[in-house]
C-alpha cells in the first residue's frame, strides 16, 4: 500500500504541476520534493501507528496474563466454549482445551479472546522501513513519464505508466487481502485517474 500511495501522490503532484507549467525542471523539483516528503511521512505515520498497535497488544497480553493468575479455570472455560463456536464437540474442546492450557495458556487465550499471536507482534521500526522503501518505489513510473518523456508524448506515457503501476498494486492488494481482483484492481485504477484528473485541473486553473 505504500507504493500505491507513492504511485497515486505522485502522479497526482507531477500532473497538477503539469497543468500549471510544462517546464520540465519545474515538475522535478515538485515531483522530488512531494517523494521526499511522501516517504518520511509515510515512515513516520506508519511507526507511530504501529506502535500504537504494539502497546494495545502488550496490554491485552498483560491483561490476559493477570487473568490467568486469578481465574484460570474460568479462562480454561473460555477456551472450551471458544472451541465449540468453532464446531467442536464439547468432549474434544475439553480434551483440546486441557492440553492448550497445559502446553501455552497465555498463548492460546490471547489468541482466543484477541485474535493476537506472540509470535506475530509487529515491529515499528521494521514497518517504517518498508513504508520508506515502498513510497519511492511507487513515485518512479510518474516522475519517469513526466521528466524523461518528450513533451508531445508525455501525458499519454505518463497515464500508461501509471494505470499499469496501479493494475498491479491492486492486484498484489487483492491477493495479499484474498479480495476480488477485478474489484479491486478497478477501485485502484479509478482513483488514481480522479486523483490526476483533480490535480491537473486546479493546475489549469491556478495557471489562467
Amino acid at each position: 500500500m505504500g507504493a500505491n500511495d507513492g504511485i497515486i501522490s505522485i502522479a497526482g503532484v507531477v500532473f497538477g504541476v503539469y497543468g500549471a507549467s510544462m517546464n520540465t525542471w519545474t515538475i522535478f523539483l515538485a515531483g522530488l520534493t512531494a517523494t521526499v516528503a511522501g516517504t518520511f511521512s509515510m515512515a513516520t505515520g506508519e511507526y507511530v501507528s504501529v506502535n500504537s498497535q504494539l502497546d494495545s497488544e502488550r496490554s491485552a497480553k498483560d491483561e490476559q496474563r493477570i487473568a490467568l493468575v486469578n481465574n484460570f479455570s474460568q479462562e480454561a472455560q473460555f477456551l472450551i466454549q471458544h472451541y465449540q463456536t468453532d464446531g467442536i464437540s464439547e468432549e474434544n474442546a475439553r480434551l483440546l482445551a486441557q492440553q492448550s492450557m497445559q502446553k501455552d495458556a497465555l498463548g492460546e487465550t490471547l489468541h482466543a479472546r484477541y485474535g493476537i499471536n506472540e509470535d506475530d507482534f509487529i515491529s515499528p521500526a521494521e514497518a517504517a522501513i518498508a513504508s520508506m522503501m515502498a513510497f519511492p518505489l511507487g513515485a518512479i513510473l510518474p516522475m519517469v513519464g513526466m521528466i524523461f518523456v518528450p513533451m508531445t508524448y508525455r501525458v499519454v506515457i505518463t497515464l500508461i505508466f501509471v494505470i499499469f503501476a496501479l493494475v498491479l498494486t491492486g492486484y498484489f492488494s487483492a491477493v495479499y487481502g484474498n479480495t476480488p481482483k477485478k474489484t479491486m484492481i478497478l477501485r485502484n485504477v479509478l482513483m488514481g485517474l480522479l486523483t490526476m484528473s483533480v490535480t491537473y485541473l486546479i493546475g489549469l486553473l491556478m495557471a489562467a
